[in-house]
């Protein structure tokens, strides 16, 4: 009796070490592709999709002006440099659906692939705060630069006429020719929320 009982209270402990054994085994990309969801709801790891090329996350929401306003620039960047480089336009938002998602691509005119994050593992992995801000891999997909765009943003409702300074482009730049990045610079933008 006093061994059956001894059984049954080591059981649920392996079996626990043995999860987090399995666990620490899988790929980190197995994390990303159960959280990171296309707009029909598939599990999508942009990393693997992109073998050998270098991608930028772009991450946006639906409601953000500064995001929206960069629109028309996020299509100049990705349309200079497709084909040497993948992006992915990242809505960390929970509560946002996808139909109202693909009514922000159909508005704004993105032709890019769309990611929902909504338990934020890509926001985590890019070390993004705010939308828009960005995350450039190099084609090993380290992280070489997450942060603004460009400088046109001052502060929150405080814009410049023009950008002095062009992260996102530079950051691409060299990730492509393995030259050293531009530094981190942070984003203006509307807040990422934990609980959001």
């Amino acid at each position: 009796m006093f061994r059956l009982d001894l059984r049954l209270r080591l059981s649920p402990f392996f079996l626990l070490a043995w999860c987090a054994l399995f666990a620490s085994a899988l790929p980190s990309s197995v994390a990303v592709q159960k959280t990171a969801m296309d707009l029909d709801g598939t599990p999508v790891d942009p990393f693997l999709a992109a073998a050998g090329k270098p991608v930028v996350l772009l991450f946006l929401r639906t409601d953000c002006p500064i995001s929206n306003r960069y629109a028309p620039l996020i299509k100049q960047i990705s349309s200079h440099f497709a084909g040497k480089v993948a992006f992915w336009l990242v809505y960390p938002s929970r509560s946002v659906s996808e139909e109202k998602i693909r009514q922000h691509l159909r508005d704004f005119g993105f032709q890019l692939p769309a990611l929902r994050d909504p338990q934020h593992v890509l926001v985590a992995q890019a070390k993004v705060q705010v939308t828009p801000e960005v995350a450039v891999f190099d084609a090993s997909h380290r992280l070489l630069y997450h942060g603004r765009i460009d400088d046109l943003y001052q502060d929150f409702g405080r814009a410049r006429s023009a950008a002095t300074t062009h992260e996102l482009n530079d950051a691409i730049q060299a990730a492509l020719s393995g030259k050293k990045p531009p530094p981190y610079a942070p984003a203006v933008g509307c807040f990422i929320a934990e609980s959001e």
